[in-house]
């Protein structure tokens, strides 16, 4: 017991002096980034060639977003009706729990009304995350370079399908001996 008390004793102890000599001073360094499909679809530009040097953020690959951007604006259109009829439902259940105080209407419409508008704000939200979810969608139809480098293996074939997760090449990171060295400690 005394033993496994001690070993306890020096564990937290190198877990103290790790966590208040804050992080490694080794950097993570990202030397690799596989040139990979998020989704099904077709090659429409290649931004860059074989060889290419590029900067992290800049477009490689493209692929062919036409049914995607069509279907954003299709789900728009959706968001917008969908809110007209949230504005419609508000103002029926309004306008009739003002006409409760003169007994024109039973508790039963007015519940109806309510229950009419919470289902019309939940297909508004539903036609919302259907937007969100094309959006994220279409951000994906472009894959992008996470790092500084040069693109190898990188097909030319214009209207190649793609498979999710196939991989289209890679970038290899530029040669920068000072960007994966320790820094200096103080």
């Amino acid at each position: 017991m005394f033993f496994r008390l001690c070993a306890l004793v020096v564990f937290l102890f190198i877990c103290t002096q790790a966590a208040a000599a804050g992080p490694s001073a080794q950097p993570v360094c990202i030397t690799r980034q596989e040139l990979s499909s998020r989704a099904l679809g077709l090659v429409s530009k290649f931004h860059v060639a074989d060889g290419a040097r590029v900067r992290k953020g800049d477009a490689i690959v493209e692929f062919d977003s036409r049914l995607l951007r069509a279907g954003l604006r299709e789900a728009q259109g959706a968001v917008d009706a969908a809110k007209a009829n949230v504005e419609l439902a508000d103002d029926a259940a309004s306008r009739l729990g003002k006409l409760k105080e003169s007994d024109s209407v039973t508790e039963q419409q007015i519940f109806e009304a309510r229950v009419r508008s919470a289902q019309a704000k939940a297909v508004w939200r539903q036609a919302q995350g259907a937007t969100e979810r094309l959006r994220v969608q279409l951000d994906d139809t472009v894959i992008k370079a996470e790092i500084d480098g040069v693109v190898r293996g990188l097909p030319t074939i214009l209207g190649l399908a793609v498979q999710p997760g196939q991989s289209l090449g890679r970038v290899e990171a530029s040669p920068l001996p000072h960007a994966c060295a320790p820094k200096p400690s103080n």
